[in-house]
């Protein structure tokens, strides 16, 4: 229990000044499900390469290449 209440004391600055903030991981848990995606996509294959691929080709903004070719 005490080193609990010594990490937040430790803390505290930043405990308060992250509750005041608006911004939240929203961003960051968008990026993990699109990771998430794309290593279900990429089973079975040997490299790596391959799920950098998967994650362009599902999380790049195809739309606006398309309807200007």
């Amino acid at each position: 229990m005490l080193t609990a209440v010594e990490t937040v004391e430790k803390h505290a600055e930043r405990i308060l000044r992250r509750w005041a903030s608006t911004f939240s991981n929203a961003r960051m848990e968008a990026l993990n499900g699109i990771f998430q995606a794309a290593r279900a996509s990429a089973r079975g294959y040997r490299n790596v390469h391959t799920f950098i691929t998967m994650i362009y080709l599902i999380a790049a903004p195809l739309g606006g290449i398309i309807k200007s070719t």
